[in-house]
């Protein structure tokens, strides 16, 4: 009974763990170009997941200035090692392979479960793959869209700050499509792109304040971000104006520079120039 637990300690703590996006920074063609791949090669061997995904890509595609030939077989092998250490990228490829059928057969069902692995890791592609997919479907692989698995990722997307993804999630809340309609989280949301200085954004979150949907009606800030948002909301923007006082306007315009000013942008706008003073300057 004590050898089948020591055994069992053993097993347990010999399975790496390295659950993680390998190269969250780096250009990954670069790293694969780059690499030392005789060393690489030992690493793979002794277990090394990085040096298991590297590898896998150049058996993958060949490198005929390195000397080594295509070889599918091998490729695959090592992308699968590096996928079931948990590295995201390898998982990423691991689908991509099942997706097209280079080195595998097409298969929908593993498809799924590798870029599942990765998308639940955040990586980003791995995401966007996953919410295009079930809301467009991928027939090719006989993938069904599903509103259901859509609205999931494009919840992880936008928690992972995609800016088109909040606003598509802004948009689900408002409209309360496959989401409980809900005005305040929808505006909770569409705020998040307008920090993130996305001009879309701004200019969508600017109906909210135009029409105090899930905040205070406030002219002044709508015209804020419709100023901010540059040509996006250039029409919306005069629209409101004639609702507006020149002071109002004056004050909006201020607003938007000093915005600017703190977030360090600028923004192309010639209507109200003029106007363009930092805040405390303004009285």
């Amino acid at each position: 009974m004590i050898k089948i637990f020591l055994i069992a300690l053993v097993l347990l703590f010999s399975v790496p763990s390295h659950s993680e996006i390998l190269f969250p920074n780096d250009d990954i063609w670069v790293k694969v170009a780059n690499q030392d791949f005789s060393k690489n090669l030992l690493r793979a061997e002794n277990g090394d997941p990085r040096a298991q995904y590297l590898i896998a890509r150049v058996f993958l595609f060949g490198n005929n200035e390195i000397g080594v030939d295509e070889d599918q077989d091998k490729g695959v092998y090592w992308m699968r090692k590096s996928a079931d250490q948990g590295a995201a990228e390898a998982q990423y490829a691991m689908a991509m392979l099942y997706r097209n059928g280079v080195g595998l057969e097409k298969d929908a069902k593993k498809w799924e479960k590798y870029m599942t692995l990765a998308g639940e890791q955040n990586f980003s592609r791995a995401m966007i793959e996953l919410s295009d997919a079930y809301r467009d479907g991928a027939a090719e692989i006989g993938v069904e869209p599903n509103e259901k698995k859509y609205v999931y990722w494009l919840r992880k997307e936008a928690e992972a700050g995609v800016p088109i993804s909040i606003r598509n999630l802004a948009w689900r809340y408002r409209e309360g499509l496959e989401v409980e309609k809900d005005i305040d989280k929808a505006f909770e949301w569409i705020m998040k792109g307008v920090q993130a200085d996305d001009g879309a954004a701004q200019a969508y979150a600017a109906e909210f304040f135009e029409n105090g949907l899930g905040t205070e009606k406030d002219l002044v800030k709508a015209y804020m971000l419709y100023d901010l948002s540059t040509g996006i909301g250039r029409e919306a923007k005069q629209k409101l104006a004639k609702k507006m006082t020149d002071d109002q306007i004056r004050e909006a315009i201020a607003r938007s520079w000093q915005w600017q000013l703190e977030h360090g942008v600028v923004r192309p706008s010639s209507d109200g120039y003029q106007y363009r003073y930092p805040l405390e300057e303004s009285d």
